[in-house]
């Protein structure tokens, strides 16, 4: 990441009062919930995985199996 892109990314969480993994971790999670409904080998390994009830992964999957009546 580029020096000037990392500072204002720092700034903004600081703003925001928020971590930069936090940051980092939410954008992630919302790209990744996005990829399992629009990219077929994304949605085959989530629909495969074996994840901890309870855990954000197994709601996502659950939900998954819903939304495609499985």
């Amino acid at each position: 990441m580029a020096p000037e892109c990392h500072s204002l990314l720092k700034s903004v969480c600081a703003l925001k009062g928020i971590t930069v993994s936090e940051f980092a971790y939410e954008a992630v999670e919302k790209r990744f919930q996005e990829m399992v409904y629009s990219d077929n080998q994304v949605q085959q390994m989530m629909i495969n995985g074996d994840y901890p009830i309870g855990s954000k992964a197994y709601a996502l999957q659950e939900q998954l199996r819903k939304d495609l009546n499985l």
